[in-house]
């Protein structure tokens, strides 16, 4: 009995003993996929939350200069690029867009809210790229990609300015750096103000005549920079209305102030800095003649006419300027 009593014993003894390890490797793999299935900590991506798209040759050097002294955060520079420590040209460059979004938010790490920071003290960073204005599918098929909070909070402002000056201030800018490069040094768009197989540069007629106008007819996205209401209508497809601010050039030009608050009170912030609008690039020529306004007008007249009606159509945020001023008025 005593015998039979201490096998028992033993049996059980092994039992326990199994039954513990099974237990403990059951409670190991349980850990292990809870493990797994645990989100890992990643960086959250940090986009800018101001986008100011453009118009280019609109006054967007200036309001930037502005609002990045003012407290606006601007890019980071990344891997030594100097060269875009205002502007990204993500969403415009095609070498720099198929990098994907993880490269156009390495420019934005530093905006990344702090967790303990009230909401009306998280920062706010701005992009202050020009051409991003022509691709309103680029920048909503980035944001949207990393949630909807990223789009809702997005504030996006664009300048627009009398096209035809708008093309007689790109003119100057081309024939400036034809002028101040060496030839070695200039990009393939400085040379279109260049006379054929000479390094001439063309008046502004020439350049209407020959370059402007053909280029515009043909209304390809990349150099159709004064049709706004065609770029416009796109975001205000892609984007809720109420988040563009569409400004006007000409109260830059002649009412600033009225212009700085508009701004803080569409984005709910305080910018305190001076703004200073004097362009530094010598002018080749100051006015169009009138043979380069005929000529200009002939394409631009009814967009202009589109753009208006596009805009009372789709009204924008409280602050905005309504009517729009037409171009003409500042003639």
């Amino acid at each position: 009995q005593l015998f039979v009593l201490c096998v028992l014993a033993i049996v059980y003894d092994l039992y326990r003993r199994q039954r513990s390890s099974s237990d403990f490797d059951e409670s190991l793999a349980t850990k292990l996929d809870l493990a797994q299935d645990e989100p890992q900590d990643t960086v959250t991506p940090c986009f800018p939350s101001i986008l100011l798209i453009g118009a280019q040759k609109c006054g967007t050097t200036a309001i930037a200069n502005w609002m990045f002294h003012g407290g606006i955060l601007r890019p980071l520079i990344v891997n030594n690029e100097t060269q875009f420590k205002k502007e990204v040209h993500f969403f415009d460059h095609d070498d720099r867009y198929k990098n994907g979004p993880e490269f156009y938010t390495q420019h934005f790490h530093h905006s990344c809210p702090n967790t303990t920071d009230p909401i009306d003290e998280m920062p706010l960073a701005m992009d202050a790229t020009p051409n991003t204005y022509m691709y309103p599918d680029r920048v909503h098929e980035v944001f949207q990609s990393t949630g909807e909070d990223q789009i809702i909070n997005l504030k996006i402002m664009v300048v627009l300015r009398d096209p035809v000056l708008r093309e007689l201030s790109y003119y100057n800018h081309m024939a400036y750096m034809v002028q101040h490069l060496d030839y070695s040094k200039l990009q393939q768009w400085h040379k279109k103000v260049l006379k054929k197989n000479s390094t001439a540069i063309m008046s502004f007629d020439e350049y209407v005549e020959q370059v402007a106008v053909p280029t515009l007819k043909r209304k390809k996205r990349k150099t159709s920079h004064g049709m706004y209401a065609t770029h416009l209508s796109k975001w205000f497809q892609e984007f809720d209305r109420q988040q563009i601010l569409v400004l006007s050039f000409q109260e830059l030009q002649h009412n600033p102030k009225k212009l700085q608050q508009r701004i803080q009170e569409f984005l709910g912030y305080p910018i305190t800095a001076e703004m200073h609008l004097q362009n530094s690039l010598e002018k080749r020529e100051s006015h169009p003649s009138e043979f380069a306004r005929a000529k200009l007008s002939e394409v631009f007249a009814p967009e202009n006419e589109k753009l208006y009606q596009l805009l009372r159509e789709h009204p924008g945020p409280s602050m905005e300027q309504t009517p729009f001023p037409r171009f003409e008025d500042n003639l």
